[in-house]
């Protein structure tokens, strides 16, 4: 009876798993790709940011969700959206992560700053900062190098409504990212040949 009772009191709670959306981003591809390949080195994180969603308060208060948790760890999930972007930009004649293309171009490299849920005012919202940089593999020379900060409203505070607003963070920014990503590599294609050609 004892046992039953202690079972009664603290039912099962499922732990709840979200992903960020991952349906095409880019609407407008580029007609002419540049003649470019181009490799994404895994995005990286500080360590607090795994598969437990954060939350963070105005006081700067940190917790974790104890039931609501990513598929995946951030890292992951934003590596294969910024490979996706770019490559459903056709702005390049080639994509792909670094371990899977050994005569790139030019390479993306980043870290991930932020990835929280942010609690203020008596509302909540999803922030999303990255910092990316565009790279020439021949000489390590960075063409561009930007922090990118977005933030989204969280219908309420739970870790759908968290998923839904850091999905179009998310999308936002790299979309934006995929643009200038290419502008900086058409510049620096007009200067010089490819620096793999003719090697």
């Amino acid at each position: 009876m004892l046992f039953t009772g202690c079972i009664s009191q603290n039912p099962y709670i499922p732990i709840r798993y979200y992903q960020i959306d991952e349906s095409p981003l880019i609407s407008r591809p580029c007609d002419r790709p540049l003649d470019a390949c181009v490799a994404v080195l895994e995005i990286r994180a500080r360590s607090r940011y795994d598969i437990k969603m954060l939350h963070r308060d105005e006081s700067g208060k940190i917790t974790y969700g104890e039931y609501d948790r990513w598929i995946e760890t951030p890292t992951e999930m934003v590596t294969r959206l910024l490979i996706r972007a770019l490559s459903e930009s056709n702005a390049f004649r080639h994509v792909g992560p670094a371990r899977s293309l050994r005569s790139a171009d030019y390479i993306v490299d980043g870290d991930i700053l932020a990835f929280d849920s942010v609690s203020e005012g008596g509302g909540a919202r999803a922030e999303f900062v990255v910092r990316l940089e565009v790279r020439r593999v021949k000489d390590n020379h960075v063409l561009w190098s930007h922090t990118i900060e977005t933030s989204k409203e969280m219908s309420s505070d739970t870790g759908a409504s968290l998923a839904a607003a850091m999905s179009e963070a998310v999308r936002t920014a790299l979309v934006g990212a995929v643009e200038e990503i290419s502008d900086s590599v058409k510049a620096d294609l007009s200067k010089s040949p490819p620096p793999n050609m003719g090697e």
